[in-house]
C-alpha cells in the first residue's frame, strides 16, 4: 500500500498510500506516539469546524512508524509559489492575501477541543538552544509571559511551506496541525511577518532573482500584513510584539541557513535589550 514518497519534513516522510487519493505521514522511529496522537487530533478537529485541512482518516503502524493517513492535496506549497514569482518577476499579492485570509478565517474559528496552551507549547519549543545563554532564554521565557494572552484559535506552525494552493481549483489547504493552540493569533502572523523580512535564499538564486527579491520584501511585508490586519482588526504593534518567541522558534527547527539564523538571533537580543531598557 506504500508508494512513492511525494513530500519530506524534519519529523517525517510523506507517501502516496494504497491509490490516487491518500497519503501517509510517517514519522521518524523515534517520535513519541503521544506527538502524532496530538497532531491527528488536532487535524481531526480543524477539519470538522469545516477549516480549510486536508481530511484526517486514522493512524497506523507501519513497520514500526506511527503515521497518519490524510486525504491528497496535490498543488504547490506558498513558498513554492513565491518563488517562481521571483524567478518571473511578477507580482505576489494575491497569493499573500489568500495567506492573510486563510490566517483570519482559522483565527475566528471557535474550538472546544484544542487544549494546548500557546505560551507553554512556544516555551517547551524553544527549549533551551546553544546559541542563547541561560540568561537569554530566561529573558525570552519571561517576554513571552508579559504578551497579551488570548484564546483563540492558533495554527501554531505558519511556515509558508505549510499552504498548499490545491492544482484544480487553487483552493488554499493548510497542513501540519501538531501545534496547533489556543492563544494570541498574532503569533501566528508574526510567523509569516518574520520569514518575509528575515528570509535567506539559497546561495544557488541567480543574482537578478536575489535582487528582485530584496526590492520587494517589504513590499511583500506590507502587503500580507495589511491585509490581515484589515480583516482581523489587529495592529502591526501587536504581531511585531511576537517577533521574539516566533523567531525563537524558527532558530530551533533546524531547517534555517546559518545567516538566517545570525540575522534573527541578532533581532532578538536588540528587541530584548529594547524591552528590558522599556520596563
Amino acid at each position: 500500500m506504500l508508494g512513492k514518497c511525494v513530500g519530506t519534513g524534519s519529523s517525517c516522510e510523506v507517501y502516496e498510500w494504497g491509490g490516487d487519493d491518500k497519503v501517509v505521514k510517517l514519522f521518524h522511529m523515534n517520535t513519541p506516539l503521544k506527538t502524532v496522537q496530538l497532531e491527528y487530533s488536532n487535524s481531526s478537529v480543524a477539519w470538522k469546524s469545516g477549516l480549510p485541512v486536508a481530511q484526517p482518516f486514522e493512524q497506523i503502524n507501519w513497520e514500526g512508524r506511527h503515521g497518519i493517513i490524510f486525504e491528497k492535496i496535490v498543488g504547490e506549497t506558498l513558498v513554492n509559489r513565491l518563488f517562481e514569482r521571483l524567478h518571473t518577476f511578477r507580482k505576489m499579492d494575491s497569493e499573500l492575501r489568500v495567506f492573510a485570509r486563510v490566517l483570519n478565517e482559522i483565527h475566528k474559528t471557535t474550538v472546544l477541543d484544542i487544549v494546548t496552551d500557546q505560551k507553554k507549547n512556544l516555551k517547551s519549543i524553544i527549549g533551551e538552544p546553544i546559541l542563547f545563554t541561560k540568561e537569554e532564554i530566561s529573558s525570552i521565557h519571561a517576554y513571552i509571559d508579559r504578551l497579551p494572552a488570548k484564546r483563540q484559535l492558533c495554527q501554531g506552525d505558519t511556515n509558508p511551506n505549510n499552504l498548499i494552493l490545491r492544482d484544480r481549483d487553487n483552493k488554499p489547504v493548510m497542513i501540519d496541525w501538531r501545534h496547533a493552540s489556543l492563544g494570541n493569533p498574532a503569533a501566528d502572523v508574526a510567523e509569516v511577518c518574520v520569514m518575509i523580512e528575515y528570509a535567506v535564499l539559497p546561495p544557488e538564486t541567480p543574482a537578478a532573482v536575489e535582487e528582485f527579491f530584496q526590492k520587494s520584501r517589504q513590499a511583500a511585508y506590507h502587503i500580507f500584513i495589511d491585509e490581515y490586519c484589515k480583516l482581523s482588526g489587529a495592529t502591526e504593534e501587536e504581531i511585531r510584539s511576537w517577533y521574539i518567541p516566533v523567531a525563537a522558534r524558527s532558530i530551533t527547527s533546524g531547517a534555517l541557513p546559518n545567516e538566517q539564523i545570525t540575522k534573527l538571533a541578532s533581532m532578538i537580543r536588540t528587541m530584548l535589550d529594547y524591552s528590558m531598557r522599556e520596563t
